[in-house]
């Protein structure tokens, strides 16, 4: 349903004119920490952000509910080699986020050394189409240890309002001498991951040169526990052991 717009002059007779309207944006110039652009997007799902111009400056989107606080909005961008989500952006170009529970938009300039950003933000009542985002695996982290020692596959904080999501995990271990059989499996561990996730490998006689591959093809990605915290996937020292692990994820809130 086509939103009202309210007409800025007041018809003879006094009152007001309302307009069906799909989209309402707001465009301003950002050349200072703080400066900003607000529009308000009652009845809106999705809010895109405009950055144009010569400028080395961060601006983030950020939404509120009563005015007065205001929380960030991670957004991701739609015309740049990157589709990983951010709470703030330096680069000229077009981001766009899901705005419906909020009653402002701004687009607020949060660092800034020089030039001038000439933003538009733009809040239209079409859904944002996030189809993609876990059907695809955009990023992909891998390590490979020596013989016999600890390894550890660490994914960095995606940053504030952000986690991972892991859309497969692959761990190998590499024989380089022969290897005896023992009582015990060997446990990888993890951290931020649901029920500190753990796996069990075989502690069987292996010949030197053969390798044991484990991966995980989630059917849903696989969310870490918090935002903003590494995830981690150890490896303990195993004698005559090479680990590789990879993992393919993406970012979002």
């Amino acid at each position: 349903m086509a939103k009202l717009a309210r007409d800025l002059a007041t018809p003879s007779g006094g009152g007001a004119t309302l307009n069906p309207r799909e989209t309402i944006f707001g465009t301003g110039t950002l050349g200072a920490v703080n400066a900003e652009v607000v529009i308000p997007v009652d009845g809106c799902s999705t809010v895109s952000l405009d950055m144009r111009g010569t400028f080395s400056a961060t601006v983030g989107l950020e939404g509120s509910v009563d005015g007065t606080n205001w929380v960030s909005i991670p957004a991701r961008p739609v015309n740049i080699a990157s589709i990983a989500y951010a709470l703030g952006f330096t680069a000229a170009g077009a981001y766009v986020a899901k705005c419906a529970a909020y009653r402002l938009v701004r687009a607020r300039c949060t660092a800034f050394t020089s030039g001038s950003v000439t933003a538009t933000v733009v809040a239209q009542n079409g859904l944002l189409d996030d189809s993609l985002q876990g059907m695809v695996t955009p990023t992909l982290s891998t390590t490979v240890g020596t013989a016999g020692t600890a390894t550890t596959l660490t994914i960095a904080s995606p940053g504030a309002g952000l986690r991972h999501y892991l859309t497969y995990l692959s761990i190998n271990r590499f024989a380089t001498a022969l290897l005896t059989a023992a009582a015990a499996p060997v446990t990888v561990t993890t951290t931020n991951l649901p029920g500190s996730l753990a796996f069990s490998f075989p502690a069987e006689a292996a010949a030197q040169g053969t390798i044991d591959r484990w991966r995980e093809d989630f059917a849903y990605p696989l969310a870490t526990s918090a935002q903003a915290t590494a995830t981690t996937i150890v490896c303990p020292a195993t004698t005559g052991v090479i680990w590789r692990v990879t993992a393919g994820y993406y970012v979002a809130p």
